[in-house]
């Protein structure tokens, strides 16, 4: 009775244990889009890329002629790989299990930007950033030799 449950144990661990791959398809219209994960570029659409954890992923699409957008799915666990349950699969299963996604993202076409709107917001910018004074005690960075775009110019003082 003892050296068949030996036998039997010996025998159970020369079964190729089992092993779950898990995989994401990320496609988009139009294709072609660079895709960040987690601010991490993985490639361009159609891209596929394996993972390790279930859950929310932020996925920011980039493409010229496109608007960038920002994407976060959730990637949700099969019950295969529910806690408890997961063990099993992943060790004892004597066959590879394949959990495979795809995400697909329409971007929008970019808007068209008037150059005066443009300019106008710059100039925006560098009053705010000029108004912004270091905390009492810091040193103030040095000051740049680049001359400030005045509203209705059309390029830069040249000295």
């Amino acid at each position: 009775m003892k050296h068949s449950a030996l036998l039997l144990a010996a025998l159970l661990a020369l079964l190729p244990a089992g092993c779950v791959t898990r995989r994401v398809l990320i496609t988009s219209n139009p294709p072609g889009a660079i895709v960040y994960r987690n601010g991490q570029p993985i490639g361009a659409t159609p891209v596929e890329e394996s993972f390790t954890y279930y859950g929310t992923y932020h996925y920011r699409l980039v493409r010229e002629g496109c608007e960038p957008v920002d994407f976060y799915p959730k990637l949700p666990a099969p019950w295969y790989q529910w806690p408890g349950i997961d063990f099993i699969a992943e060790n004892v299963v004597p066959f590879h299990l394949r959990d495979r996604h795809s995400l697909h993202f329409d971007l929008p076409e970019a808007r068209p930007m008037r150059h005066d709107a443009i300019r106008s917001r710059a100039v925006e910018l560098q009053q705010m950033g000029a108004a912004i004074t270091p905390p009492p005690g810091t040193q103030p960075g040095p000051k740049s030799n680049r001359k400030t775009i005045l509203p209705g110019a059309l390029s830069p003082e040249v000295p």
